[in-house]
């Protein structure tokens, strides 16, 4: 069943969609690697498709066609789309099989093919967060999560300093927009700066997921604080402009 087109724009969770369709909610469940069909958004065509397994096979550490070796490794999967008919491909890598059948516990599971799309904030937000913020995207689709959460951090950074935060240390940056901000908007700065902190300072590495839900609160952040303002303001001017149009006995555009 065909669902609301989503062509070009990155899909929040990738991570989480993918363990999802082979119908797991996290990283360390078990797999399925022989799944014949899953429900899945088409990184083609953008529809909720029904998609086919056309093949899988381990291609390391040593490679194998089949799923016979119950030994873990690296896994290549592919799929086809039902309804554009074109393939995505996916790297799984997985521990060893249980009890004899192809359920695997999985460790690490990316779309290698169409490249992911990187997430990008629209022109409204000030340019040094966006540029931070693109910065992770390409980290976080390279699988570099670390990489991925010191750029999110760098970018709450530019977020505090744009909103007028002169202190020092981050921490400091965020408790000066106490009063300026919701408290939930302060919440979320400080789950960003701690994700940095954790990987930058103490090599912790964060779950895909739990990376990709820190890139989904600063686009939320985002959302309140500038692309919102930004959709009141225009439509505030249409009006503005409607107005004066109509008592100049214009014709208004639009």
């Amino acid at each position: 069943m065909l669902g609301r087109p989503l062509r070009a724009i990155y899909l929040p969770g990738m991570t989480t969609l993918l363990l999802a369709s082979y119908g797991v909610t996290a990283i360390s469940d078990y797999v399925d690697l022989a799944k014949a069909t899953r429900q899945m958004i088409c990184a083609h065509c953008g529809y909720g498709t029904t998609q086919t397994s056309r093949d899988v096979h381990r291609i390391a550490p040593q490679y194998h066609d089949s799923l016979g070796d119950a030994s873990g490794g690296i896994f290549e999967k592919t799929w086809s789309c039902d309804y554009c008919d074109r393939v995505i491909i996916e790297l799984i890598t997985c521990g060893s099989a249980s009890s004899g059948t192809a359920s695997r516990r999985v460790k690490e599971i990316m779309q290698i093919w169409p490249a992911r799309t990187i997430r990008e904030l629209p022109p409204e937000v000030p340019e040094p967060i966006r540029d931070r913020f693109q910065e992770g995207s390409r980290c976080e689709g390279a699988a570099a999560y670390r990489g991925a959460a010191a750029m999110y951090r760098a970018a709450v950074e530019e977020l505090c300093k744009e909103r007028g935060a002169t202190k020092y240390k981050l921490y400091e940056k965020i408790e000066e927009l106490r009063g300026q901000l919701d408290e939930d908007l302060i919440v979320d700065l400080h789950e960003t700066r701690m994700l940095g902190n954790d990987s930058v300072h103490d090599g912790l590495t964060y779950s895909p997921e739990e990376v990709a839900n820190v890139a989904e609160l600063i686009v939320e952040m985002t959302q309140t604080l500038y692309i919102e303002p930004a959709k009141k303001t225009a439509m505030r001017e249409a009006r503005k402009q409607r107005r004066e149009a109509h008592k100049n006995g214009e014709s208004p555009a639009g």
